[in-house]
């Protein structure tokens, strides 16, 4: 398993060469990657000019966000499908193996029987393509209760309904697990042990606030890991690796639970929180090539944000 940094998932903005910079000076391994972007750089510059960064900073890619929706129209979606081959082509040049996209948690068209062939059929298309060029397709949760409300019929919005719909898909799909997703559908670790073998393609870390049941849960409230330990990201992380998970792990939080924090202290947190996450998971973690800085006064997993402010936290970080 490697430690990835997500622009998408933190949020975060600036110019690439000083999010990488971000990403190497905190312990990231991984950046993921905006392929639109990519594809018009390269275009513009060649793909040598558009992948100099991550060569230069002997970063890996973590996933990409597919740019296709599953749920549109016929035309629409044969119109999407075949812009993804060019994209794809760029994505194998840059190294990019693991794509992502998010499932419909419940639709006013169709009902469930309906929507879960039409997933079905559109995955099989989605996997084959992606399949010609070495890459997996992950499929991600919306868990929450606001992200089904007003629509006439629920869909997969659970790991159970999930596990099911890529069982029955092309072999090239697999899973997103997200510890958020896992807590708000109140899911035990076993779950993952489930997912088929070689089927999990990205690992996702947050935590929850103290004292509101899951159902209640908006993605709002979505919190950094390690910020109340609510949610055992540790446990999470080692049944993935024993169920054989290799690839990005990733910290979400929601934009609003970070406010009044700058880029590089949002950085900073959230390596410390994945290097303690991942230590006391028992995973060893390799010394990147690149010196990292200095980290002070930056909250480790288990310690109080507010006294590691004011410089007095909770001892050292697990072991």
């Amino acid at each position: 398993m490697f430690r990835n940094l997500s622009t998408v998932g933190l949020p975060l903005s600036g110019r690439p060469s000083e999010l990488i910079e971000l990403a190497l000076s905190f312990g990231f391994d991984a950046m993921d990657i905006d392929i639109i972007d990519f594809q018009q750089q390269a275009e513009a510059f060649g793909v040598e000019h558009a992948r100099r960064l991550m060569v230069s900073a002997r970063l890996k890619c973590g996933v990409f966000h597919l740019p296709i929706s599953l749920i549109g129209d016929e035309a629409a979606f044969k119109a999407d499908l075949a812009a993804l081959e060019p994209r794809l082509e760029f994505a194998k040049a840059t190294e990019a193996t693991r794509a992502v996209v998010t499932v419909a948690p419940a639709s006013d068209e169709h009902d469930f029987k309906d929507f879960f062939e039409l997933y079905r059929k559109r995955l099989d298309a989605v996997g084959a393509a992606v399949e010609k060029h070495g890459i997996v397709l992950g499929l991600a949760l919306a868990p929450e209760v606001e992200a089904r409300a007003g629509k006439a019929h629920p869909f997969i919005h659970t790991y159970e309904g999930l596990i099911g719909l890529v069982s029955a898909s092309h072999p090239s799909t697999g899973v997103v697990i997200d510890s958020w997703a896992l807590h708000l559908g109140g899911e035990p670790l076993s779950v993952i042990g489930e997912v088929p073998k070689g089927r999990i393609v990205e690992v996702r870390l947050s935590d929850a606030p103290r004292d509101v049941a899951p159902a209640e849960l908006g993605h709002g409230q979505r919190l950094m890991p390690g910020e109340t330990r609510v949610i055992a990201a540790p446990q999470i992380l080692a049944a993935a690796r024993d169920a054989g998970f290799e690839g990005p792990v990733t910290p979400w939080a929601d934009r609003s639970t970070l406010t009044g924090r700058g880029r590089e202290k949002i950085v900073r947190l959230a390596g410390d929180r994945v290097d303690g996450i991942w230590k006391e998971a028992g995973l060893p973690i390799v010394p990147r090539w690149f010196a990292p800085t200095a980290r002070e006064n930056a909250p480790r997993f288990g310690e109080d944000p507010a006294l590691a402010a004011a410089g007095e936290g909770r001892g050292p970080a697990p072991a």
